[in-house]
């Protein structure tokens, strides 16, 4: 493996941390169970319906994005 396939490959893998790091949660990070859609009054609002965590009030993309 040469030093430009090595620098191809950090490069490609900060693409995609970039890139899930920007996706919003579709589980919560605690339990699993599917994110719902938040009250009327706040649609912009993911929350679980087991737990006390919501998006985006709770999301921190250092711990929580997978990378």
């Amino acid at each position: 493996m040469s030093w430009w396939q090595l620098d191809s490959t950090l490069k490609e893998q900060a693409e995609y941390a970039s890139y899930y790091r920007s996706m919003p949660p579709v589980a919560c990070p605690h339990d699993g169970e599917p994110l719902r859609l938040g009250p009327p009054q706040n649609p912009a609002v993911l929350f679980c319906p087991w737990g006390d965590f919501q998006y985006p009030r709770d999301w921190d993309p250092d711990v929580h994005s997978g990378m």
